[in-house]
């Protein structure tokens, strides 16, 4: 990942157990410490839905406008 894409941030790997397995993940933050630091908060998050689907930025107003339309409609 380039890193002003992120607006200087990277992306720093996490891992986990649960259920015998083990799993990963990427947390993007500003250094090594940031990135500890956002990961402690996870205990504090809140759902909010299921990812159904990612688009690119470029894509503009046209993105937005759906995704405010699916959204309005799924709640």
């Amino acid at each position: 990942m380039n890193r002003n894409q992120n607006g200087g941030f990277r992306p720093y790997l996490f891992s986990y157990g649960h259920d015998g397995a083990r799993w990963q993940f990427e947390i993007l933050a500003s250094s090594p410490e940031d990135a500890r630091s956002r990961v402690s908060k996870l205990a504090f998050a809140s759902y909010d839905g299921e990812l159904i689907a990612k688009l690119p930025a470029h894509s503009g107003w046209v993105a937005r406008l759906l995704t405010s339309v699916v959204n309005k409609f799924s709640r």
